[in-house]
């Protein structure tokens, strides 16, 4: 349990630090390549008017202020992030859009207890997977929302069916020695934790949630954003994702044939529309 926890505080850790601060200097690009699935979450959600909500992990706040503009003046959503970067630049977007029925709150979700719960709905567009006790974590989650109200969140799905993770790795692999000591447990706090689905349906019905629905979504993740180039792509891919941390120990000259590499792994996918990889991510929802 102390391991446990000591993961889940060096999660919170980077994400109110570097992990926040990286994404909050790239926010138009990612919220760009997660668009499309976020707006296809929210409309199998279903929300309606005079609902609350507890948006988890909702990042620089758009998904929140997407189902504010839905459940109304009659309802609320609240966003819960662990990045006060992200929860102040997430309070300037509603300010600047004028969304009364929305407000952001710092805490780890894990443990935190917002102001309104409990609340009708759960939503999370990606921002479940980082828990260092996932256990404990849902089960929080399932007393943060009315009995019968419902969770719907996305988490990514295997690797294999992600290659604009794959790929990167595969790029990476070439010019970066692995690290030392044994991998990394899949289950780790990431992006691809909840890549099996019958861990997250244990999850959940451990921590108190049933009628566990888990559907494939499949679709584009368009690198650096819709409309980048093969270039831009990589410049984002090095400045905005972990892989740039690897690959600033390279020698320079090591490092400029890395980039090359990837740029053109993404000229592969380039198209009309910018860099577009297949994706895949599951949709998850369930009943408390």
């Amino acid at each position: 349990m102390a391991q446990d926890r000591d993961a889940m505080e060096m999660e919170a850790q980077l994400w109110a630090g570097p992990m926040g601060e990286r994404w909050l200097a790239h926010i138009d690009q990612f919220e760009s390549m997660i668009s499309g699935v976020g707006e296809d979450l929210i409309a199998s959600a279903g929300f309606r008017p005079g609902e609350s909500v507890l948006d988890v992990g909702c990042g620089g706040g758009a998904t929140s202020l997407a189902i504010a503009r839905i459940v109304g003046p009659s309802g609320s959503v609240t966003g819960l992030d662990v990045s006060p970067l992200l929860v102040e630049a997430a309070g300037r977007r509603a300010r600047a859009a004028g969304a009364a029925n929305v407000r952001f709150v710092l805490g780890d979700a894990s443990a935190a207890t917002p102001p309104g719960a409990p609340f009708d709905r759960l939503f999370s567009r990606f921002g479940v997977m980082f828990f260092g006790d996932p256990h404990g974590a849902f089960a929080h989650l399932h007393g943060l929302v009315r009995p019968g109200g419902r969770l719907d969140f996305v988490c990514w799905g295997p690797v294999e069916e992600n290659h604009w993770m794959g790929e990167l790795r595969q790029v990476l692999a070439r010019h970066v020695p692995p690290p030392e000591g044994p991998p990394p447990s899949p289950r780790a706090p990431g992006p691809f934790a909840f890549a099996e689905p019958d861990y997250v349906r244990e999850i959940l019905q451990a921590g108190g949630f049933g009628q566990v629905g888990i559907a494939p979504w499949r679709g584009r993740q368009y690198m650096g954003g819709r409309g980048s180039d093969p270039a831009a792509a990589a410049r984002f891919a090095t400045e905005a994702l972990p892989f740039g941390e690897a690959l600033a120990a390279l020698e320079p000259e090591a490092r400029r044939r890395a980039q090359e590499d990837i740029e053109a792994m993404f000229a592969r996918h380039h198209g009309p529309e910018g860099v577009a990889i297949p994706a895949m991510a599951w949709f998850v929802s369930a009943l408390a």
